[in-house]
């Protein structure tokens, strides 16, 4: 077996770990991650845009975004325990696709680009309804 092969292993073994405790790759998480890297370089654009970048803010937003899936776990974990068939997690990932939806709008829109009203409204109404 040789390095190549051995990294592979490695690597989707670690995968298969995380996706597990994230309660599998599905339509929710993969959009939660697609908002997650969105946002993470819309606002890498709008601080360039506003000549505020910064290296210490960028960490901070990923370290809030690795929270965001500690508690996707987290909230898998309590659907598992309470047999709730993944409602929380569900909602969680809701919310989360929500505040991420409305961070990247809001840093499109601080750097002067049009937003479609109805994209706001639709992220607004998923964000209450899930409260």
């Amino acid at each position: 077996m040789n390095k190549i092969d051995i990294f592979k292993g490695t690597l989707g073994s670690i995968l298969s770990f995380v996706l597990y405790f994230l309660g599998g790759w599905d339509v929710a998480l993969q959009t939660l991650i697609a908002f997650i890297v969105i946002d993470y370089i819309t606002g890498i654009c709008k601080a360039f845009y506003e000549g505020k970048l910064n290296s210490k803010i960028g960490v901070k937003g990923i370290v809030k975004k690795v929270g965001y899936l500690l508690i996707v776990a987290v909230s898998f974990l309590v659907d598992t325990i309470i047999n709730a068939n993944g409602i929380v997690r569900a909602t969680v990932i809701y919310i989360f696709v929500a505040n991420e939806g409305i961070s990247i709008l809001e840093n499109w829109g601080g750097m002067g680009l049009p937003i479609p009203p109805v994209l706001i409204e639709k992220l607004e109404q998923l964000k209450k309804e899930e409260k």
